[in-house]
């Protein structure tokens, strides 16, 4: 599954979640707890079609400038067709 993700930030930031603008609801994301990132957002429910989306962190006092990703879900494979047994 695909996730949004972004470097850990340094602890001295003390960054506590991010804002992901752009996603349906407009939804937050905690600081990641996999050491290796500071976010770790699953977007398996995210429904197809283009994004243009804006992601600040945020500690317990302000959120940052926001950094921009834009990019593409694309539609599901079509069903397979033809399916049946075959003895050869």
């Amino acid at each position: 599954m695909p996730y949004l993700i972004c470097e850990r930030p340094p602890e001295s930031e003390g960054v506590k979640y991010y804002t992901i603008a752009g996603l349906p609801g407009d939804p937050t994301s905690p600081l990641s707890v996999d050491t290796n990132f500071g976010i770790h957002y699953d977007l398996k429910d995210v429904a197809p079609g283009t994004y243009n989306i804006r992601v600040s962190a945020c500690n317990d006092w302000q959120c940052s400038l926001p950094s921009p990703l834009d990019f593409t879900v694309p539609e599901p494979p079509s069903v397979p067709i033809g399916l049946g047994i075959s003895w050869t």
